[in-house]
């Protein structure tokens, strides 16, 4: 796994100068903070990319509670109310085995509200929004901890009903590969958009997936079998 340490005054200058350096966007990488940066001393990260076509963990053990779990609702209630949304937060905590046999863990906050349109605007367009205030809840939980969480943030299962538009999605275009013979390449898609999409033709042995372009413009490319 590639990864590199950025010294700056604040976290978030520390993670945006090591994206850039990578040429990778936030969807696409772990964030550790190794220093907060206070007391006028400079933040410290450490970034590193993750492997979009690896595999999913094998055991997820829910658990009750923890401080991150804790944290994370608070301040996200927090903003919801300065925001003047009105929503209840649900979070589910899950712990899983890291590959260097550490537990990690990663805490969900299911949004829920009345206001259709509020919950639309959280989410934004192609859930653009939703990423940008999943990534400021983990930065501020980062400052309380003194480490960067795993919190992801769902908005009326937004997020599942993507994963299941995406796999159909990528289904669909895998037939008509098979069926044409010719490669098709997809919208361009976050990170976590594409994993989807190898997760759900990995098993497939007619096709096979690639990842094409930089950035925000980073697509899946479906080849036919060679």
């Amino acid at each position: 796994m590639k990864s590199i340490e950025i010294s700056a005054r604040t976290v978030a200058e520390a993670v945006e100068l090591a994206l850039a350096q990578l040429g990778k966007d936030r969807d696409e990488v772990a964030i550790a903070v190794l220093e907060p940066g206070e007391g006028g001393d400079e933040a410290l990260v450490r970034v590193s990319v993750v492997d979009e076509e690896g595999d999913e963990p094998s055991v997820v053990v829910p658990e009750p509670s923890s401080e991150v779990q804790v944290i994370a609702r608070q301040m996200l209630d927090d903003l919801l109310e300065r925001m003047h949304i009105h929503a209840y937060v649900t979070p589910v905590l899950v712990r899983v085995p890291g590959q260097k046999g550490e537990i990690e863990e990663t805490v969900t906050l299911h949004v829920e509200g009345a206001d259709e349109e509020a919950m639309g605007l959280l989410i934004g367009r192609r859930g653009e929004t939703l990423r940008s205030l999943q990534f400021l809840l983990n930065l501020l939980v980062s400052r309380r901890v003194q480490k960067w969480p795993q919190v992801v943030v769902d908005v009326g299962n937004y997020r599942q009903r993507r994963q299941e538009s995406l796999e159909g999605l990528a289904l669909r275009m895998a037939e008509r590969v098979r069926q044409s013979g010719r490669p098709i390449m997809l919208e361009p898609m976050a990170a976590y958009e594409r994993r989807i999409v190898h997760l759900a033709l990995r098993g497939d042995q007619s096709i096979y997936t690639e990842s094409s372009g930089e950035g925000e413009n980073r697509k899946i490319v479906i080849y036919p079998a060679r």
